[in-house]
């Protein structure tokens, strides 16, 4: 049998030598002379002699050709009891061991990844010399430990190169993909010099790492049937103990969204428990830039049960900062026992309300409800007010640079010039939030004609609408970042709101969001993402002024929807370039102004090693970087040169909650795998030595062909050699002409 078939179509290549003689036959012309008698009996007797040798070396050459096809086609010599050499034939073996996060969980006193290693040891133990070894590690990106499988023949590179690394080798902390992890134990084994491939995968069966929910990733990774060289792969279960239970601490949630100094800001997490007991008591303690700040006891988590956590804390001052929650517990798994957010905090956000007014004269009575939700006395609000807001007229809006501030506010606008309107769309397309508020002043032109001309297609408004009785208002999205608030309360906080007077809005793109409408279906709030920046526009469809509507609570206050709207404008671009929470993988991406100049930066990672990056300039004369290497959870810092740069900035990497789920591969479909032919078989550790046997397919003869080719080369080179001295040296003193012998010779 042949393992490249394809090959033996180079036989035809022994035709070449053959077709070369016929080509270059001589063609003799017989010329009588007086001395060729005394020549001819030489002749005829060294005639014969060359002849004999011409077809010899043509042989030699077209079995040089041949075999050289042959030996490409690498030819196997069946395995049976007829082949004694096919026992005694080396394999190369690979070993993929499972680094991911559920690698760590202990049964006992070793971990699942320990537990692994020894099993490495288990089948190195039943290597045979001319074996060779290599290990893939499968992890957020699959990783071999070496280029190459490692010879048995040398004990000491499998120490030094392989068990040792293992050993010192904490557990993974991100998540895997067995698929990707064989495909590359695949191309590793392929390297080997032998001809019999051996893969064993070694995992504790966790059908996250398995990817049984996505099939077409076994299908394009692996392509079972499509290989023209199948290498058997064993599933070699972890050995595991019995069940512990793990505290786990999901990630943390930060309330507000834009958090300020000296505001109350929450931190929530969930703790759970995916163990058979309950685990108690449980010591929590928050940290702020790595400075315990609060601790509480919790009684304890019942098993598969989770609970909210909640912790409240005031920031100092502003800038990056992070915040870490640890579980003071000894469970399966300390990798989950903690988490870890970085948090934005700002002094202040700047704040543009345009009125309805269209010169500065007067007092901008309009917009006087807005300035006072967005920063109200302190007798008022008991808190400290984030927003900074600056009313102005629209002449005044004309001159004003748009990007100093954070949100822009058009307050009931009877019209617009289309150039304010223009610079309007561009900045929200630059990543920034503009807010539409509809009032007694609007004009249906303005909404319907002139906003679309400007590219902000909100749709088109018909009649206003006087209710005599406050219609029920439904909350349309409860998870958009301006709602959120109000829907987690344990009662609608707008059930009681006076609503009585609204423009009817018809919806012209489906894109756009409705958060809120009433209850016979005429939208309230809209929503509508501008550019690819993270920009968006937020339209009412009622003013809050003492004229028009002003929302009033049961309480008697402004239902906090001015401040949460003017959250979520100022979020914008900020969704894209102050990511300070990201799953492993997401890249890590700054923006900042052009002054000042910033001469390199340079990100630490968790390990603490730096890397250097160069910060780019945009088109909009802005820094910008983006930094890929995040598949390690924990906090990396991103520091600049100069050190007039504000800095550090944090940015987190929690773990993924899905490698937390402990559900485990099972039979059924360890057999359909098995039916597709990704793997040959799920075996216990006392198998090993009978799956190393079993594999055996025969011996190769790629080696000895080899030399056997090599040792034709060079009779083939002797007797080119011998035909070229014989061809030169003429027998004339043999005829009978010792004169011409001489003459010959001088």
């Amino acid at each position: 049998m042949f393992a490249i078939p394809l090959m033996l179509t180079g036989l035809a290549a022994g035709a070449i030598p053959v077709i070369i003689h016929l080509l270059h036959r001589r063609k003799t012309t017989a010329i009588a002379w007086g001395a060729m008698i005394f020549l001819q009996e030489s002749a005829i007797r060294r005639k014969k002699r060359l002849l004999v040798e011409h077809w010899l070396l043509l042989l030699l050459r077209i079995a040089i050709l041949s075999l050289l096809a042959i030996l490409l086609a690498r030819p196997i010599l069946p395995a049976g009891k007829f082949n004694p050499l096919a026992r005694n034939a080396p394999s190369d073996v690979v070993v993929v061991l499972d680094h991911s996060l559920s690698s760590g969980l202990m049964t006992g006193n070793r971990s699942v990844f320990q537990r692994g290693v020894d099993l490495i040891k288990n089948i190195r133990s039943h290597l045979r010399p001319g074996d060779t070894l290599g290990v893939v590690l499968a992890q957020n990106h699959p990783r071999a430990l070496t280029r190459f499988p490692v010879a048995v023949s040398s004990p000491g590179n499998i120490e030094d190169r392989l068990i040792r690394p293992l050993e010192r080798m904490p557990p993974g902390l991100t998540g895997s993909s067995i698929p990707a992890a064989i495909a590359l134990a695949r191309r590793l084994a392929e390297r080997g010099d032998n001809f019999q491939k051996i893969i064993f995968v070694i995992s504790n069966q966790r059908r996250v790492s398995w990817r049984i929910n996505h099939p077409q990733v076994w299908r394009t990774i692996l392509g079972a049937g499509k290989r023209r060289l199948a290498i058997p792969v064993f599933d070699l279960p972890t050995p595991v103990g019995g069940a512990e239970s793990d505290i786990a601490v999901g990630p943390l949630h930060i309330e507000p969204a834009l958090p300020g100094v000296g505001r109350l800001t929450h931190i929530m997490l969930s703790l759970s428990n995916s163990g058979p007991t309950k685990v108690s008591p449980i010591p929590l303690q928050l940290s702020v830039n790595g400075v315990p700040v609060a601790t509480r006891m919790e009684a304890g988590v019942a098993p598969g049960r989770t609970q909210t956590i909640l912790f409240n804390y005031r920031f100092s001052n502003a800038g990056s900062h992070w915040i870490k929650v640890r579980a003071k517990v000894k469970d399966a798994l300390a990798a989950d026992n903690w988490s870890l957010a970085a948090v934005r905090v700002w002094k202040r956000l700047r704040v543009l309300i345009i009125d309805s007014q269209l010169t500065n004269a007067g007092s901008l009575r309009e917009s006087r409800f807005l300035v006072a939700a967005l920063n109200p006395s302190p007798n008022l609000a008991g808190s400290l007010s984030l927003a900074i807001p600056k009313a102005i007229s629209v002449t005044d809006a004309l001159r004003a640079n748009l990007h100093h501030y954070d949100a822009v506010i058009i307050n009931d606008p009877p019209v617009l010039p289309m150039r304010l309107l223009r610079r309007l769309h561009r900045y929200a397309a630059a990543g920034h939030g503009v807010w539409f508020i509809l009032g007694r002043f609007t004009n249906r032109n303005f909404v319907n004609h002139a906003l679309p001309a400007a590219g902000f297609s909100l749709g088109t408004i018909s009649t206003e609408i006087s209710a005599v009785h406050s219609p029920l208002i439904v909350i349309r999205r409860p998870r958009s970042g301006i709602l959120r608030p109000l829907a987690k309360l344990n009662r609608n906080a707008i059930v009681n709101v006076t609503l009585t007077r609204w423009w009817r809005l018809r919806e012209r793109n489906p894109r756009e969001r409705v958060l809120l409408a009433t209850n016979t279906g005429d939208p309230l709030v809209v929503q509508k993402p501008v550019g690819r920046l993270g920009g968006g526009v937020l339209l009412w469809t009622t003013s809050v002024d003492g004229h028009w509507n002003d929302w009033p609570m049961q309480a008697g206050s402004f239902v906090p929807l001015v401040n949460q709207s003017v959250y979520e404008l100022a979020m914008g671009r900020r969704r894209m370039t102050d990511r300070h929470y990201l799953k492993p993988g997401d890249s890590i991406i700054w923006t900042g102004p052009a002054r000042p100049v910033i001469d390199s930066a340079v990100i630490v990672n968790p390990r603490g090693v730096a890397h250097k990056v160069q910060p780019q300039l945009t088109g909009n004369h802005r820094y910008l970087i983006a930094w890929d290497h995040t598949g390690r959870p924990g906090l990396y810092e991103l520091h600049f040169k100069p050190s007039t740069v504000s800095q550090p900035v944090y940015y987190s990497v929690g773990i993924d909650p899905a490698q937390l789920n402990p559900q485990m591969i099972s039979k059924a479909e360890v057999t359909r795998l098995i039916r597709h032919g990704y793997i040959r078989a799920r075996i216990q550790p006392g198998g090993i030595a009978a799956a190393l046997g079993v594999v055996s397919r025969g011996v190769d003869l790629w080696p000895l062909l080899a030399m056997l080719v090599l040792l034709l080369l060079v009779f083939e080179a002797l007797g080119c050699r011998r035909m070229v001295r014989r061809q030169s040296d003429v027998d004339v003193a043999g005829a009978g002409l010792p004169g011409i012998a001489a003459g010959l010779r001088t």
